[in-house]
């Protein structure tokens, strides 16, 4: 836990608390008075034919950020083709967020199947695997990956329940044209230890398509399932998981991925389908699908639009926000303007300069526009 501090006393004949602040700003100590968060924005220099915003996460002030958008090989593994790659560092070191590369599996009931899978496995392929559950892919991913121990695994029902409506959706499209899959997401949870003595939380969300569809030749059914898994991980020294867990909690629920480019990889996947359908897929004509594809989509919107759907996104996911606050540990605040951010639960009060940066603080009388005299903070409200 962070540890805050009573704020100073000034003497008996001493001013107003703003000239109170002003006479002594070097009280307060970022990290230990307060926390402050600024929104980081992540590029896809890869995909299109010049460096575009992907996704972007509230990142403590002072941390290191690197990472975006990896492509794959157009043929190698389809699930495996695009992972967003984040690694966030405290300027000590001691901490650590990491979104790790997604894994995709496939398997088949049937043994002729599995041998081409596993033959296409070794040509750069999806790995062969039977699905599996997220608690499942905790225990694996922490053993075989992160040379850790895993302990606590327990499932993420508030994820789960997000994820809920997006598996009904898939299931009803995969209905409308006339294919047997039932799509199933799981969410879970872990404990970390590594053999350094540090700690760390482990999430893995898990996601199972399976397909099956009649025999002609045996009459039975043969079944066929893709297994897709993206891990995230916080490290964190021994004894401080409460302080790591608010982090990591905010730096989640910020997670924002630009419907833009959002909209410009799913066409490209769409044709890219479609052409390895149609058996004309060409290596230098996919390269210019992939350009062109977001240079259609980027004529109907500006970087206007992003800022926009930022701003909307908080009542957008008014439904849920309650049930997933009280899981996550967060809270939503507005600013002055009404607009929204969730940030993490525990203090009492949250300042913004309106620029992304925000503070948070349990002292109630610390006032940031005293002690950074060059900067204008605002105090924001609990949404209620």
């Amino acid at each position: 836990m962070l540890n805050f501090q009573p704020l100073f006393l000034c003497p008996l004949l001493a001013l107003s608390l703003t000239n109170c602040l002003s006479a002594q700003p070097a009280r307060f100590a970022e990290g230990k008075d307060y926390v402050m968060f600024k929104r980081v924005r992540f590029l896809d220099q890869m995909g299109f034919d010049r460096p575009v915003e992907a996704f972007s996460m509230l990142v403590p002030s002072g941390w290191k950020a690197e990472g975006g958008i990896k492509w794959g090989s157009v043929g190698g593994c389809r699930g495996e083709m695009i992972n967003s790659i984040v690694t966030l560092t405290s300027p000590d070191g001691a901490f650590s967020f990491h979104a790790l590369p997604g894994r995709a599996f496939s398997f088949a009931n049937d043994q002729m199947m599995v041998q081409a899978l596993r033959a296409g496995a070794q040509a750069g392929g999806c790995a062969v695997n039977q699905p599996f559950n997220a608690s499942q892919f905790v225990d694996g991913y922490a053993r075989m990956d992160l040379r850790a121990q895993a302990s606590n695994i327990q499932p993420d029902e508030a994820s789960i329940a997000y994820l809920r409506p997006i598996d009904q959706m898939a299931n009803e499209t995969a209905r409308q044209y006339g294919n047997n899959s039932q799509q199933e997401s799981t969410v879970a949870k872990g404990d970390l230890r590594f053999p350094d003595g540090s700690e760390g939380i482990l999430q893995g969300t898990v996601t199972n398509i399976v397909t099956r569809k009649p025999d002609a030749f045996s009459g039975g059914i043969t079944m066929f399932s893709v297994t897709t898994a993206i891990p995230f991980m916080m490290r964190f020294p021994a004894g401080r998981r409460a302080e790591a867990l608010k982090l990591y909690h905010t730096i989640m629920t910020s997670h924002r991925v630009s419907p833009i480019w959002k909209q410009a990889k799913e066409s490209f996947m769409t044709r890219l389908g479609n052409i390895e359908h149609q058996g004309r897929m060409e290596r230098i004509r996919l390269m210019g699908e992939q350009a062109r594809a977001y240079a259609r989509e980027q004529s109907a919107a500006s970087d206007q639009r992003m800022r926009d759907w930022e701003n909307r996104q908080a009542a957008q996911d008014r439904q849920h926000t309650n049930f997933i606050q009280a899981i996550r540990e967060v809270e939503t605040w507005k600013d002055s303007s009404g607009s929204s951010v969730e940030l993490s639960s525990g203090y009492s009060n949250a300042w913004t300069r309106g620029d992304g940066s925000y503070i948070l603080t349990n002292s109630p009388n610390f006032d940031p526009s005293s002690v950074f005299r060059d900067q204008q903070w605002k105090p924001m409200q609990r949404a209620r």
